[in-house]
């Protein structure tokens, strides 16, 4: 089989990383927000928690609308698509 092997490398395409990399950055900044908020200034967290659950939804809504299209994982050689 070491004749058919192509390295190692990511089952989901560059897009998908893309996507989800961003996704998990909005994901830990809203944790942060949460925190900061606990220790007063709530008013500045709470609008940027707002937008970033923005992002967050739009983020979700296009990965979700990849695996749709079959644009989250990359092509294998040999498979049609």
């Amino acid at each position: 089989m070491s004749g058919s092997s192509q390295g190692v490398g990511s089952p989901i395409s560059n897009e998908a990383y893309n996507v989800i990399a961003a996704l998990h950055s909005k994901l830990e900044g809203l944790e942060a927000y949460r925190k900061y908020q606990q220790n007063g200034g709530g008013e500045v967290w709470q609008q940027l928690s707002q937008q970033d659950n923005q992002a967050v939804e739009l983020l979700v809504q296009q990965l979700e609308q990849m695996v749709q299209q079959g644009k989250f994982r990359m092509k294998q050689p040999g498979q049609a698509g």
